[in-house]
């Protein structure tokens, strides 16, 4: 059975050798194919695309569009020394007769469009909240009093410190991939045109996506050159040889145009996760050509046999099983993420499977068959750099071996004393904590939260008799509770406009700030306000036929996990003190953050899970052993428990970006030790005792692994220039992750094999 295999690898590699200008030229022509699609693909920065599209979170939103209109905010904030001088109002009267008049704009909130109810005889009207603008500081003095009564404009359009106003422009619903960058333009010209001497400041989500859309196209930009240069420097300078560089090169250069070919394809949108998938295949792909060129570099060196096609033959027979189980362990790493809740994360684990399924290909088809025609290398290793590489790892392997037992008992010491730190883990999913807190958008966005309340909102859906006194005492009953919470600045709903029209009603006495004890006043105050009113006043928070109401809670806090904890708190006490009947559904961004910190932490233990599973199980079948399997996810195990230990104690946050952090590592960080347990076997059965199978091992499969690692390590590194924040950390852990499977792979795992003896490698062959 052995000699039937190793016939059908030889006539395999003889079939590349014999036709090597066929599978090089099949290679390019389908990679050029593939590449062609590249430019449809569509960037999608939507924080909202993260979640399901089927999730009740997201239905709910879009049904509360379709019935309140468009719940996307543009804030202008606007400084001053005094928003109520007559050149401050007056800009801000032109200014929001400018916003009125965009295309893009369905509504405008301002301080001379507000407007106030105010009690008549026998009833009350609708009036501007600014008739005419003050002239003097009486008229001045007046409009304070008036906006400082008025709950709804103080703190919310003006900060109590009257120093800040806002302009607040609702969006139309669009689902115009260019309207982000249109919204984007639209309000920056008008930044330029009307600040000076007043400040100004702009937030809202559109703003925050078309961000992380120049983000991610700068990041694009800088991370491929900059990735690609470092690869090219990393493999010259450990193969010394042009030909080592070029192939492992043409392998990721070729792997990732066919993977961004198939994301367009499918019709899959480049996301801000996404600007991953062309590092990884940097630092990953070239992993399986780098282990073959540096195996065929050793046989070159070490062999009397210098055929060419020997050579190459006899490299592939020695790397054949543990490459194939190093790419295939990777790709189940990646493809666990198809257990993670978050469509991003699945997209990832997707193509970043097909990336390295192809690298692996590619490593065994168009690699040998590019040293079939070049030249054997000039230069391969000098011989004193090899005997300087050999003698360190010969001492390295002697000095684990000698002091086996005291190294792994501090590593299990140094592991269950770092473990402590991961109960200390913070998962945050704020789009806004995507950027340094020195940057414009979030200078911008803290503004916001603090002189008007904040930019974000969570929306409770009310259905019913909305003229009804017993749910309008419903509504005020959850808006009471939902101001007792401290993230919550401010409830609006119709409540509030109830109350008001009671209280103008009845002689703006304050003791009838309360709501009317039957429906007939109810519907009385509602036909009075749309003779003397406009109706669209009210539309965001009531419908037309008042069978469907909007409560809307203002949150100044950016934490996710203070945001889970509201939006579950809300759904709790909705559940306990009414039928969820009355409020079927709690949804608004605020509860897409909650959601999504939910969703981060459950993907992260699926998928965690599913990849150590699966890579154990796959080493048991190879190697025929359970021992095996358990003995290859120990290094691996340590550093990821040391990773999550580090993140808990350095205040790095789980996120969207870093919840891919554990499958990658486990897909990646395997390889390492299943290239060291395949050659300690070979080289235990070829006869040598257990320690001189270490050094040999070392002294053999271990360059490869180092000069593996550091490609990860050099391809990784260039996420530390990322201008996302998660991605950045990202970078960060994967290299120190990365670097501790390495470490694992080369200390621990010789160490435990010296201790333990397992049948699998030392039984007789």
């Amino acid at each position: 059975m052995n000699t039937g295999k190793r016939d059908h690898l030889k006539n395999w590699i003889d079939y590349v050798m014999q036709y090597p200008r066929t599978v090089i030229g099949v290679s390019i022509l389908l990679t050029l194919l593939m590449g062609w699609n590249i430019p449809k693909i569509i960037i999608d920065p939507d924080i909202k695309s993260m979640l399901p599209t089927d999730t009740d979170i997201i239905v709910s939103i879009n049904e509360m569009e379709d019935i309140f209109g468009g719940s996307e905010l543009v804030i202008i904030s606007l400084k001053s020394d005094d928003i109520f001088s007559e050149a401050t109002l007056r800009k801000i009267q032109i200014l929001s007769e400018e916003v009125e008049e965009l295309p893009i704009v369905d509504r405008v909130l301002s301080i001379t469009n507000m407007f106030k109810i105010s009690g008549i005889e026998g009833g009350f009207e609708v009036q501007d909240l600014i008739e005419k603008i003050p002239e003097n500081e009486e008229e001045r003095a007046a409009l304070r009093q008036t906006v400082m009564d008025d709950d709804l404009i103080y703190g919310n359009i003006v900060s109590k410190d009257f120093q800040r106003t806002s302009v607040i422009a609702i969006l139309s619903v669009s689902g115009d991939k260019n309207s982000d960058q249109e919204a984007y333009r639209i309000f920056h010209d008008l930044e330029k045109k009307f600040e000076d001497p007043e400040e100004i400041d702009i937030a809202g989500l559109p703003i925050t996506r078309r961000s992380i859309t120049l983000t991610m196209q700068k990041d694009m930009k800088a991370l491929l050159p900059f990735g690609i240069s470092l690869m090219i420097f990393l493999l010259i300078f450990s193969f010394r040889s042009w030909a080592g560089a070029f192939l492992p090169f043409a392998v990721v250069i070729m792997s990732i145009i066919n993977t961004l070919g198939l994301m367009a394809l499918l019709g899959m949108k480049f996301s801000f996760i996404s600007v991953l998938i062309p590092v990884m295949l940097i630092a990953i792909a070239n992993d399986y050509s780098i282990h073959i060129i540096s195996h065929y570099f050793e046989e070159y060196s070490s062999s009397t046999d210098k055929h060419q096609n020997s050579i190459i033959h006899r490299t592939m027979e020695h790397l054949k099983v543990p490459v194939f189980l190093a790419g295939i362990t990777t790709v189940i790493g990646f493809l666990s993420l198809q257990s993670h809740v978050l469509p991003p994360a699945r997209q990832l684990g997707l193509l970043a499977s097909f990336g390295v399924a192809l690298a692996l290909l590619l490593s065994v088809t168009f690699v040998p068959a590019a040293l079939q025609l070049l030249d054997v290398p000039m230069i391969l290793k000098t011989e004193g750099n090899s005997q300087r590489m050999n003698k360190f790892l010969s001492r390295w392997g002697r000095f684990f071996i000698r002091h086996r037992k005291a190294f792994l008992i501090a590593c299990l010491v140094f592991t269950v004393l770092i473990a402590s730190g991961i109960p200390r883990i913070v998962v945050d999913t704020n789009p806004m904590h995507y950027y340094k807190e020195s940057s414009e958008i979030r200078k911008s966005n803290t503004i916001i939260d603090k002189y008007f309340g904040g930019s974000t909102q969570l929306s409770i859906k009310t259905e019913g008799d909305i003229k009804d006194p017993v749910v309008l005492r419903k509504m005020e009953q959850l808006c009471d509770y939902l101001e007792q919470e401290p993230t919550v600045t401010r409830t609006i709903s119709i409540v509030d406009y109830i109350k008001k029209m009671n209280k103008a009603f009845n002689g703006d006495s304050s003791e009838y700030y309360v709501l009317p004890d039957t429906r007939e006043a109810v519907a009385q105050y509602l036909l009075l306000f749309s003779i003397s009113g406009d109706e669209d006043d009210l539309s965001q928070v009531v419908d037309y036929d008042y069978s469907q109401a909007q409560i809307m809670a203002r949150v100044n806090e950016t934490s996710s996990v203070s945001l889970n904890r509201l939006l579950n708190d809300t759904r709790e006490y909705v559940r306990t003190e009414f039928d969820e009947e009355t409020f079927p559904a709690v949804t608004g961004f605020v509860a897409v953050i909650g959601e999504l910190v939910d969703m981060v932490v459950r993907g992260q233990m699926y998928s965690l899970i599913l990849s150590i599973v699966l890579v154990s199980l796959v080493c048991m079948v190879i190697f025929r052993s359970v021992v095996a399997g358990l003995l290859s996810i120990v290094p691996l195990s340590a550093s990821i428990i040391t990773v999550f230990g580090l993140m808990g104690y350095s205040g790095i946050e789980l996120n969207i970006a870093t919840a891919m952090l554990s499958s990658i590592m486990i897909g990646v960080g395997i390889d390492y030790t299943i290239h060291f347990l395949y050659r300690f076997r070979y080289e235990v059965q070829a006869g040598k005792p257990a320690q001189d199978a270490v050094i040999r091992t070392l002294t053999t499969s271990g360059k490869g692994i180092i000069y593996n690692a550091l490609s990860v390590i050099v391809g990784f590194t260039v996420l530390l220039v990322s201008g996302f924040l998660p991605i950045y950390f990202f970078g960060f852990l994967i290299v120190f992750s990365i670097s501790a499977c390495l470490v694992g792979a080369l200390t621990i795992m010789p160490a435990l094999l010296v201790i333990i003896r397992p049948k699998f490698i030392f039984k007789k062959s």
